[in-house]
């Protein structure tokens, strides 16, 4: 395994259609689970700074609660305005039950 990959949550703790805030070094993470493909973006929207887990899900997207722009899980563009920047996507892998993210 590569050595930036860090282990935040097992597969069982996030269910289909959610997500969980992790914290790794003082960051927090959004790692959601779309039908079973797990995804980790920054957990902060690009519009306001404004923290995208006080938000929800809308598929494959997840919706900032404070002026509802939506994000692409899979590559972190915005899909509404008033967001017109991208937020940060980070490489996930899933192994022995365990969802690991590489916040480099």
């Amino acid at each position: 395994m590569d050595k930036p990959y860090v282990a935040v949550a097992g597969t069982d703790a996030i269910a289909p259609g959610k997500f969980l805030k992790v914290v790794v070094d003082n960051q927090a993470y959004i790692v959601a689970n779309v039908d079973g493909h797990f995804y980790a973006v920054e957990d902060n929207c690009s519009h306001e700074d404004y923290p995208l887990s006080y938000g929800c899900l809308d598929g494959d997207r997840i919706k900032c609660s404070l002026h509802g722009s939506r994000f692409s899980l899979k590559t972190g563009e915005p899909m509404d305005e008033p967001a017109d920047e991208p937020i940060r996507t980070y490489r996930l892998m899933v192994a022995e039950g365990q969802i690991w993210i590489d916040p480099s």
